[in-house]
């Protein structure tokens, strides 16, 4: 255990011993060792690094990461600092002090890692877990370690100027300082030179820092008891510990030769190769405490009572008890854990619900453009029926071509009308949100604004009690000041009437007295005694009235005094009242400054959305009278046609009539100079058929007979079969029509 009364001792005495020489000293004994005086040791640290407590350590510079700290520590026989429970505390104080002196504020690399996949911090040189660890609870990094909220991987700990030197993590690759630390040998002159020989490879021509050790309790050479020694210069003890007891011991080697050579065999078979200045040996662990360490830490004092009383509380706490002040941090972090995990939980929600109204939209979209699909696919069907309709009756292709483009035309605007409706939607959507949000944020702010004022009127609350209090108290001790005035008046009335009875008494006898004395010298010696006695009376009387009169002199004062602090308190009371209105006003014109804010912001929203809604009724309005127009403008358009085609089919009409009068005249001449003919040839026809048929046989006659008829009947369902069709197109076209 280390009893040292200081907090740091400096390396103060330089061994004025080279390493070049070092061989040379070897050989011939010392002069130190013949100097130095009996029942003394050296605490000795290499060069360049200085002893803090029981270890040696060095602060480097040099930025590097965390792997190339491990390694430059190991190439000078050291390991990246690793300290325990009281040597942090001095590593800390010591560390405070060279930085303020070089004015460095970049944290500092330790030789501890995180292991994420066991979930522990260990020492990099003993690959031991921490039994102990000084993570500063404000750094984002120990509520991650304590909740296991985030991994850390590749992080490493590090001194951390920001937070008082407290433990924190940082990523390893990171460039920063780091410090060294180096087992303290602690040997007798007859051993100093076999460290200087060890030490010479590493710091060739370097000069070691030692301090000289004073034994101050050694039970003679007996080992068995640990030996306290003094550090030259200083009041600081340190405590040696003895050899163990065992095998190992040369009072057993005799007892277990065969276990020791059995031993050095295994540790050779086990043995790994070893730097060749390697002088660390395993760190001990130190002994159980038999009784718990005094907790010197002074109790939290209420800043406002402490202002308002003017004490302040230096009482010591107990180690096994939880103060008011641990209680206080045991809420503090239950408070801030439930504020995290709400946080997480709102921030779940969110996600979700942003999930939720994604999903939605997209399933909007996918719908809406599968009714767009629909009605497109609708209008070229529409599109492919109208040519359809349109060419039985011989309308033009030019003017088809026309109205498919123009119903093209209203599809594509159509189109581009439904998108920017989206748009605007989506728009709207958008700046709702927004105005909800600013309405939540309003509505937490007024909330905040009532919950100061409900704070602020519990505290004028209290303060007026506490007033109320002292006032009561005020008047109470007035009240008693009274009441212990008038006991002391009474009591000074009531001595004076004493004092007036044993003088009338006193006197009485000293004339009787006289009366009873009959010699002149026996009377004036009498007189004589009862002047003295009168003069004594006198004078303790008068000691009495200046003693009565310092008192009442240190009362007054006293009662000044206590005014005087009742006058500094209630002035201090006032400045932290007023500073605290001040501040109370300033946060409100704050936040009355910032609803105002919020306010105009959500005016101005409500203004761009009823510009936006008339905006949009404009653009509806304006896309209804171009439909409209352009509706009536393709009537027009196509009532020109129809007359325009009606017009021409009239002409044609005409002109078909006329050229038929022309060609039914040409036909009936030709008809008639035709039939002429034809009733001619018909004549000869007749003439050679009667003849033909005169010469033969009748049963031919018969048979030539039913053929004609035959072909008769056939030549008339011909004609009706053609008369039928005629109808049916007749009745088509007329349908036709009807349905344009």
């Amino acid at each position: 255990a280390h009893t040292s009364q200081a907090q740091m001792h400096s390396s103060g005495a330089t061994a004025g011993v080279s390493f070049a020489n070092a061989g040379v000293n070897a050989a011939a004994p010392s002069p130190l060792a013949e100097v130095a005086k009996p029942r003394r040791m050296y605490a000795m640290c290499p060069p360049q690094f200085q002893r803090v407590g029981y270890d040696c350590y060095s602060l480097v510079s040099q930025r590097s990461s965390w792997l190339e700290a491990h390694f430059f520590c190991k190439d000078k026989n050291a390991n990246l600092a690793e300290p325990t429970k009281y040597a942090d505390r001095k590593l800390r104080t010591f560390l405070e002090r060279k930085d303020s002196l070089a004015g460095e504020h970049d944290p500092i690399w330790i030789g501890a890692t995180y292991d994420h996949h066991n979930m522990f911090w260990q020492w990099s040189a003993s690959s031991r877990n921490l039994t102990y660890n000084a993570f500063t609870e404000m750094d984002p990094t120990y509520v991650q370690l304590i909740s296991n909220s985030k991994p850390l991987e590749n992080s490493c700990a590090v001194y951390d100027p920001a937070s008082k030197y407290r433990w924190s993590a940082r990523s390893c690759p990171d460039k920063l300082r780091f410090i060294c630390q180096h087992k303290m040998p602690k040997v007798s002159a007859a051993n100093r030179e076999k460290i200087y020989n060890r030490w010479n490879t590493t710091y060739p021509g370097a000069l070691a820092n030692e301090v000289v050790l004073e034994v101050v309790d050694r039970r003679g050479n007996d080992r068995r008891y640990h030996r306290r020694v003094k550090a030259e210069g200083s009041d600081e003890e340190m405590i040696i510990r003895a050899r163990k007891r065992g095998p190992g011991n040369r009072r057993y080697q005799q007892r277990n030769r065969l276990q020791q050579q059995q031993r050095q065999q295994q540790q050779q078979q086990q043995q790994q190769p070893a730097h060749h200045n390697d002088v660390n040996y395993p760190q001990r662990q130190q002994r159980p405490r038999k009784r718990p360490r005094l907790n010197t830490t002074p109790a939290p004092v209420n800043e406002v009572s402490s202002t308002i009383a003017g004490q302040t509380s230096t009482t010591a706490t107990n180690p096994q008890k939880m103060t008011a002040y641990d209680l206080k941090l045991q809420r503090q972090r239950e408070k801030e854990q439930r504020r995290q995990q709400r946080k997480l939980e709102r921030q779940q929600r969110m996600r979700q619900e942003r999930r939720e109204r994604r999903r939605k939209m997209q399933e909007e979209q996918r719908k809406r453009k599968q009714l767009e699909e629909q009605q497109r696919q609708q209008q070229q069907q529409q599109h492919q029926e109208t040519p359809q309709q349109h060419e039985p009756q011989s309308e033009p292709d030019a003017l088809r071509q026309r109205k498919i483009e123009e119903q093209q035309r209203l599809d594509r605007e159509e189109r581009e009308r439904l998108e920017k409706q989206q748009k605007q939607q989506q728009l709207k959507e958008q700046k709702q949100r927004e105005l909800q949000q600013l309405q939540q944020q309003h509505e937490e702010a007024a909330r905040q604004r009532a919950a100061d004022d409900e704070a602020l009127r519990l505290r004028q609350e209290r303060l007026q009690k506490q007033r109320e209090r002292e006032e009561e108290e005020r008047l109470a001790r007035e009240e008693l000041q009274r009441k212990q005035q008038e006991a002391q008046e009474e009591a000074n009335r009531q001595y004076t009437e004493q004092r007036l009875a044993e003088e009338k008494r006193l006197r009485e006898e000293h004339e009787e007295r006289l009366k009873q004395l009959k010699s002149e010298q026996e009377r004036k010696l009498q007189e004589a005694h009862e002047a003295k006695r009168r003069e004594q009376k006198a004078i303790q009387e008068q000691l009495e009235e200046q003693e009565r009169l310092r008192q009442e002199q240190i009362r007054r004062e006293q009662e000044e005094e206590e005014k005087r602090l009742e006058l500094e308190r209630l002035e201090e009371t006032r400045r932290f009242e007023q500073r605290e209105l001040a501040r109370l006003h300033e946060e409100n014109a704050r936040r009355e400054e910032l609803q105002r804010q919020r306010e105009a912001e959500i005016a101005q929203r409500k203004a761009d959305e009823r510009k936006l809604a008339e905006e949009e009724e404009r653009l509806r309005q304006e896309v209804k009278e171009e439909e409209k127009a352009r509706s009536r403008q393709l009537e027009e358009e196509m009532k020109r046609a129809e007359e325009e085609r009606k017009q021409r089919e009239a002409d044609e009409k005409a002109a078909a009539a006329a050229k038929a009068e022309q060609q039914k005249e040409k036909f009936e001449e030709a008809n008639k100079i035709e039939n002429a003919r034809v009733a001619d040839s018909l004549q000869d026809k007749r003439r050679q058929y009667a003849s033909r048929i005169s010469k033969l046989s009748p049963e031919d006659q018969e048979r030539f007979a039913e053929m004609r008829k035959m072909r008769k009947q056939m030549k008339e369902r011909l004609l009706k079969q053609q008369e039928q069709k005629k109808l049916k197109r007749i009745e088509e076209a007329i349908r036709l029509n009807n349905l344009q």
